[in-house]
């Protein structure tokens, strides 16, 4: 099966946290022949795909203007082709669509938006099949597959440590197994991640039990699940990481005359016309951002009001993934950093 794999093995002193997802509004379904009924109903099978992968969220499925739309499916997709699965024979319908139509649709439906720069978590996880304890790592082919799969369907960038003597030495997987969270804790420190996900894997008979947390800064969120398969698994932990990162960073739009819009700030760093217009295109372009205006240009600073989709806060949230623009002390006051 071809992956598109953006689950990275990440070696040391490598600063990357957030990451854009390239990929976010392409999917791929399987699709039973290449008749017109077959190619409607993967049509359909995909634009569900795209627009929980755009959202974050299963619930979008529930939304009542979304599924409206579902038969015009088609008038938001920009490419389409037919693929054969070398391994398997499956025959799948990779579909891309037109971001900019998909996300107009989702804000007129009051969906959520999750932008292409998205938090990384780093996958500490161990696995006991009877025959002893290993690391989940690309190594392994089964999880690697299982794992990049769930998570490029669900557009959430991850990355599996290389678990070479550095590794070892900082968590013992006897300390993995039993989740000791300082241990845990320290050995993160080596991969620049937004947060990390931790967790042992049993095999019970035919079936596999899951026993973990992730922890994003301060949020620590607990986790149990028991699943039949190494897929059905790899999908819980997709589920639960994109549904955890998009209730945070996905931006739904309020109403232009309910949205906190015509927030200023203050921005330096903006060292002549190049900057000035990178900035403006970043912040014009942005998912949470309805529209920019410069009130000022002084120098290398230039003051602007930013109309958010919702908050401030939020947006803010949302851009400090980028790493484009840094805080200062003082409030509403930010350096670029092209």
């Amino acid at each position: 099966m071809r992956v598109t794999l953006f689950i990275l093995a990440m070696i040391w002193g490598v600063a990357v946290q957030a990451v854009t997802v390239s990929d976010l509004y392409r999917v791929s379904v399987p699709v039973q022949d290449q008749t017109s009924q077959s190619r409607a109903d993967a049509v359909t099978a995909a634009f569900h795909k795209v627009l929980v992968k755009v959202s974050g969220t299963r619930k979008t499925l529930d939304n009542a203007l979304l599924a409206d739309h579902e038969k015009r499916a088609e008038s938001y997709i920009s490419s389409l082709r037919y693929e054969r699965q070398q391994d398997s024979g499956e025959l799948r319908l990779e579909v891309s669509f037109m971001p900019a139509p998909l996300q107009k649709l989702l804000g007129q439906s009051g969906a959520p938006v999750w932008g292409a720069s998205r938090p990384l978590t780093a996958l500490w996880l161990v696995e006991d099949s009877g025959q002893g304890r290993t690391p989940v790592s690309l190594a392994n082919e089964l999880w690697g597959t299982a794992v990049s799969s769930a998570m490029n369907e669900r557009g959430v960038p991850v990355l599996f440590p290389a678990w070479d003597l550095d590794d070892e030495m900082a968590l013992p997987l006897v300390r993995l197994w039993g989740l000791f969270e300082e241990d845990i804790s320290r050995a993160a420190v080596r991969y620049s991640a937004d947060g990390y996900l931790a967790g042992r894997i049993l095999s019970i008979g035919d079936g596999l039990s899951f026993a973990g947390y992730s922890q994003y800064g301060e949020e620590y969120i607990p986790l149990q699940f028991s699943a039949t398969s190494i897929e059905e698994l790899a999908s819980m932990l997709a589920d639960h990481l994109a549904e955890t990162l998009s209730d945070r960073y996905a931006v739904v739009a309020l109403p232009s005359e309910l949205a906190a819009g015509g927030h200023v700030i203050r921005v330096a760093g903006v060292d002549g016309f190049t900057d000035y217009r990178r900035l403006l295109d970043y912040l014009s372009e942005h998912v949470a951002i309805r529209g920019v205006r410069v009130l000022s240009l002084q120098g290398s600073e230039i003051t602007l009001s930013i109309d958010t989709l919702n908050s401030w806060a939020q947006a803010w949230d949302v851009l400090a993934l980028d790493r484009k623009l840094q805080e200062t002390e003082e409030a509403d006051s930010y350096v670029w950093l092209p």
